[in-house]
């Protein structure tokens, strides 16, 4: 199947961010500054994780458009990760592969395309503006290249928002996620606990075009230390 015949195919999923829109939002935190210990700690302990794998539901809102599945996100390493989207049977959507030279995208019936740019390639095959560069470390809390006054850091030391050019990017909820530490930790314990994001909006503004969402709801997290 196509991209635009599987849009046509879960027209349902609409009434899925139609009941998204209808949460409650829940109250946003208190917000601290950069160096406060605790955002410190969490921050460099997310740095150290360039493995990892999430699996959750994506939807997607543009002015003309909506569409909602089933996702699964593989990093193997900085600029190198695959995006599955998939239905609620298995079925696959697409697959698009990042390497830092060449991205590659393979839809459900078997169209295979090619582009450096994974954006622009996403963009050009299914029209879906979503940025997935910038989600490598977006999808984890963490804001790589983001200006400090352009954050809202939150509390209990998790952030709570991101403004990167006509981006704004809510970290509405989290969770806590037991990952293995490292073999060099002798304390005893074999996990750590980490506050990993649960939902993520995102919205992007394009003045009179309108806006693009996407609203990421996270099922689990599988992490990996890399180490120093």
């Amino acid at each position: 199947m196509s991209i635009k015949t599987i849009k046509n195919l879960v027209i349902s999923s609409l009434f899925i961010l139609l009941l998204a829109a209808c949460e409650t939002v829940p109250v946003k935190q208190e917000t601290t500054v950069w160096d406060d210990p605790l955002w410190q700690k969490h921050y460099k302990l997310l740095k150290t994780f360039e493995q990892y794998q999430l699996k959750g539901r994506i939807g997607i809102t543009h002015p003309d458009d909506s569409f909602s599945s089933n996702f699964l996100w593989q990093q193997q390493e900085p600029n190198r990760f695959t995006f599955r989207m998939y239905g609620a049977f298995g079925q696959t959507y697409m697959i698009l592969k990042v390497q830092p030279s060449l991205s590659t995208l393979s839809t459900g019936d078997d169209q295979h395309y090619e582009g450096f740019d994974a954006r622009q390639l996403l963009y050009g095959v299914s029209g879906w503006d979503i940025p997935v560069t910038l989600m490598q470390d977006w999808i984890k809390g963490l804001p790589t290249g983001i200006n400090k006054s352009d954050l809202l850091i939150n509390a209990d030391g998790t952030l709570q928002q991101i403004k990167y050019l006509n981006y704004t990017v809510d970290y509405v909820r989290y969770d806590v996620a037991e990952q293995p530490k490292t073999s060099m930790s002798n304390n005893g314990d074999d996990t750590i606990e980490l506050k990993m994001p649960d939902k993520i909006r995102i919205v992007q503004d394009n003045g009179e075009q309108g806006e693009n969402k996407i609203v990421l709801s996270i099922r689990s997290w599988d992490l990996a230390q890399s180490g120093d």
